[in-house]
């Protein structure tokens, strides 16, 4: 399975402000705990959206598993 860029929307679950993260994953699931990282203290995930990015420039790096992690080459 190859690398996905994905948009993974963070903010306040009450409507209040949103920011937009890119993280490189495998699984929409996986893109969810990359961006975790990237989040400040009361933000919640609001949605992950596969997207095309042909310069892959991301946020951060890709999540890894506890059998395999993955590793930038």
């Amino acid at each position: 399975m190859t690398m996905r860029i994905y948009r993974v929307t963070v903010g306040d679950p009450d409507g209040g402000a949103r920011r937009e993260l890119k993280v490189p994953s495998k699984t929409d699931v996986q893109a969810s705990d990359a961006a975790v990282g990237l989040m400040k203290p009361g933000e919640a995930i609001l949605d992950v959206t596969e997207i095309d990015d042909p310069y892959q420039q991301v946020d951060g790096p890709p999540p890894g598993t506890q059998t395999h992690p993955d590793r930038i080459t």
